[in-house]
C-alpha cells in the first residue's frame, strides 16, 4: 500500500510565499501542432482547478462536454465528470487522482510551475498550462476575471479528429477542389461567403465568453427583476457600446490626421 502513497506537497514554510490573494498570468499553448495555438489569461491563485480547467476550456471555444483532467507529476485533478465516469477504472502504481474542485490552483503551482491539461480523449487534445507570474493589483483591475490577454490562431473545432485531423480539416478548407470540401464546410455550419481561417483570433470572443459566464454566476445580483428595469438596463448597455465604438473611431481618424501633418 505504500507504493500508492501519493505525496502531497508540504505545508508552506516559514517565509514561503503566500499567493491565496494573488492573481496568476497563466499561458496555456496546444500541443503537437505548428504554428503555435496559444492564450494567455489572468486568473485568481485561489480558483480551483476546475475553474481553471473552465478558464482554459473558454479560452479555446470548447464545451468541456468531453471532460478533462490536469496531470503535475503523479497526481491527476480530473473533473466531476470524469471522476464519475472512471470511478472504477483500475490506476497505474503511484497514480492517484482527485477532484479538480478539491485542489486551488495556489496549492500545487507557483509562477514558473507546469501542468498538462487533456480534454476530449477521443481527440485527445494535450495544452501545457504555465503559472508565467503573480501580476501587480493595478494589472489586475478588470470587472471579470478570468481576463483574456492575448493569443494566437482559431482553436480547432471539437469533434475535428485531434492535432492530425485538424489539419486535414484546414487542408480540405483550404481548397475548394476537394471533394470533402462542401461536407466540411457544411459540418463546420459555414454559411455561403464565410470561411475558416487558422490564422484569426479574436480576444473580444473569448473575453465576451467570459464577461458571460460571470453574469450567468451573478445574474440575480446583476440584472433587474423588473422588465421596465430590465430594458432601461439594456439600452444604457447598448448605449455605452455604441459610444465606446465612436470614441474608437474617433481616435482612429485622430491617428490618421497626425500621419497625414506635413513634418517640420
Amino acid at each position: 500500500m505504500a507504493d500508492n502513497v501519493f505525496q502531497f506537497p508540504a505545508s508552506k514554510a516559514a517565509g514561503a510565499p503566500d499567493f491565496s490573494k494573488s492573481v496568476f498570468q497563466v499561458k496555456a499553448t496546444l500541443l503537437y501542432i505548428e504554428p503555435a495555438i496559444w492564450r494567455r489569461f489572468l486568473i485568481p491563485a485561489d480558483d480551483t482547478f476546475f475553474m481553471l480547467g473552465d478558464a482554459v476550456l473558454g479560452a479555446f471555444d470548447w464545451s468541456g462536454e468531453y471532460g478533462f483532467y490536469f496531470r503535475k507529476g503523479g497526481m491527476f485533478l480530473d473533473d466531476p465528470l470524469l471522476m464519475e465516469r472512471n470511478a472504477t477504472m483500475p490506476r497505474m502504481k503511484g497514480e492517484v487522482h482527485v477532484g479538480a474542485d478539491d485542489k486551488k490552483i495556489c496549492e500545487l503551482m507557483k509562477p514558473g510551475d507546469k501542468a498538462s491539461f487533456f480534454y476530449d480523449m477521443e481527440d485527445y487534445w494535450e495544452i501545457e498550462v504555465e503559472i508565467e507570474r503573480v501580476v501587480r493589483d493595478d494589472e489586475a483591475a478588470f470587472p471579470f476575471m478570468p481576463v483574456c490577454l492575448g493569443g494566437a490562431r482559431q482553436a480547432p473545432p471539437e469533434g475535428v479528429g485531434g492535432t492530425v485531423g485538424y489539419v486535414d480539416f484546414c487542408r480540405v478548407l483550404d481548397n475548394p477542389l476537394d471533394a470533402r470540401y462542401r461536407e466540411t464546410r457544411d459540418w463546420l455550419g459555414l454559411r455561403a461567403g464565410e470561411r475558416f481561417d487558422p490564422e484569426q483570433f479574436s480576444i473580444f470572443d473569448v473575453n465576451a465568453s467570459y464577461a458571460i459566464e460571470t453574469i450567468d454566476d451573478y445574474e440575480k445580483e446583476i440584472l433587474p427583476d423588473n422588465e421596465a428595469d430590465l430594458r432601461e438596463f439594456c439600452k444604457m448597455l447598448l448605449a455605452e457600446k455604441m459610444s465606446m465604438h465612436a470614441c474608437a473611431e474617433v481616435g482612429m481618424r485622430a491617428m490618421e490626421d497626425l500621419k497625414e501633418e506635413p513634418q517640420e
